[in-house]
């Protein structure tokens, strides 16, 4: 999924407000109850709208009948202002008492205070374990050694494609043996022009940093060391700037085959042009079912390419439920948080076939059904953690490198440059 990084230095500048407010909230366990006979008020939210959300309404309604002491509200947040909403509402103590975090923002989130962790909740509950979710995302989950956060679901990336394209090109559809190189060669011949312009791409380089993290891995780089510590001769290092400039070439030029980022804005995006046949090949998760299914788009989906030697990767995106570690009622929060994340809620949001089951048993039960999709779920396989679910100072890296990439795809630097730049950037503010 994708994500909003540009309000961190917002919730950097609140969370003073925020953490002053924790002699409000009880301690690890507590409860706030009122008199007897009263009812505790929750709130929970994600991103999206109301229509978009409709489990997680009938999970909050199911909810209150199973819980007659609790009163649980769902207020979803539209996903462009997501991170805005929130930070504001952490900074004047009215956050919900549930809310959802994108897998990019787990440390953030944990570094600056605001999430309670679970441990000693889990520990005293003897009636729920994490053995029922999928290690990975409990693993990424767990940050520093304890546990902040449960899984809401996930989706790997995988390279999706258009079958209408790809039949009146009289090309064969995406292979499990295929070569990044490969793909640029079939997205070439899935590439049409009309005089000077361009009408029709073989695929999408865009930049977003999941797919270009997807390359640079096959192509043996990474935008940073293993723990997240140091950019410079990873961000701007030679294996880098030569894989980010034959990625780059994909959309600029005479022979280029991917739009430009003002040609894909001017186009409604990657998704809607998919849609409307101007794109043949995209990598991106499985949330993207959910606008291909409304429309009559004939796709399929593929693993993502390897490089020459073989390497292929993947990223999962995921989501986590957390609770708000300044909330009056932590212990009926924890009942609302296993609720959103257990088996029957897993079921449910997986009936629609949009996203994949956090669980054990019910992805296995996935896995025996699914057809169309099987590539997108082998794509676990090749999960790798980006450098956000690596360390703390992730959201700078991935600052510095969006920066950087944006400059060099409006050719207002070069990529050595543009890679040094960021670099140095990236060093400087973790030291």
């Amino acid at each position: 999924m994708k994500k909003n990084w540009k309000w961190s230095t917002m919730l950097s500048m609140v969370i003073i407000a925020a953490l002053a407010l924790s002699a409000c909230g009880g301690k690890s366990g507590e409860s706030g109850n009122g008199a007897a006979g009263e009812k505790v008020n929750l709130t929970f939210t994600v991103w999206g709208d109301v229509n978009a959300s409709a489990n997680e309404q009938k999970l909050a309604d199911e909810f209150n009948k199973a819980h007659p002491d609790i009163q649980v509200k769902f207020e979803p947040i539209p996903s462009e202002g997501y991170g805005t909403k929130l930070t504001t509402s952490l900074a004047a103590g009215q956050a919900p008492d549930v809310f959802l975090i994108g897998e990019g923002d787990y440390f953030k989130y944990v570094e600056k205070g605001v999430v309670e962790p679970l441990d000693d909740y889990l520990s005293k509950d003897s009636d729920f374990s994490l053995d029922i979710f999928q290690k990975d995302l409990i693993d990424n989950m767990n940050i520093n050694g304890k546990q902040y956060y449960l899984p809401k679901d996930f989706n790997p990336l995988a390279l999706w494609y258009n079958k209408r394209m790809f039949d009146e090109a009289g090309l064969e559809y995406p292979s499990d043996d295929w070569t990044w190189d490969q793909l640029i060669e079939t997205s070439k011949k899935l590439t049409k022009k009309e005089g000077n312009k361009y009408t029709e791409f073989g695929f999408n380089a865009g930049k977003w940093e999941y797919p270009i993290y997807t390359y640079l891995w096959d192509h043996g780089t990474d935008i940073a060391n293993e723990d997240g510590t140091q950019a410079e001769g990873f961000m701007n290092g030679e294996k880098t700037v030569a894989a980010i400039e034959k990625y780059v070439a994909l959309s600029q030029g005479e022979d280029r085959v991917s739009p430009t980022p003002q040609d894909a804005e001017t186009l409604g995006g990657d998704s809607s042009m998919f849609m409307t046949d101007k794109l043949a090949m995209m990598v991106t998760g499985r949330w993207v079912k959910t606008d291909l299914d409304k429309s009559d788009v004939e796709y399929g989906s593929a693993l993502i390419p390897t490089g020459e030697d073989g390497t292929r990767t993947s990223i999962i995106a995921s989501a986590g439920w957390a609770i708000n570690a300044n909330g009056k009622h932590k212990q009926e929060a924890y009942e609302l948080l296993k609720w959103l994340s257990g088996t029957e809620a897993q079921k449910l949001r997986s009936e629609n076939g949009k996203v994949l089951p956090a669980t054990v048993t019910e992805l296995e039960e996935v896995k025996a059904n699914e057809v169309a999709d099987k590539p997108v779920i082998e794509m676990m396989d090749y999960a790798k953690k980006p450098v956000t679910l690596r360390s703390t100072h992730g959201p700078i890296f991935v600052e510095e490198f969006t920066k950087a990439m944006e400059k060099i795809l409006l050719k207002q630097q070069d990529v050595k440059g543009a890679l040094d730049e960021a670099a140095k950037n990236v060093d400087s503010k973790i030291k």
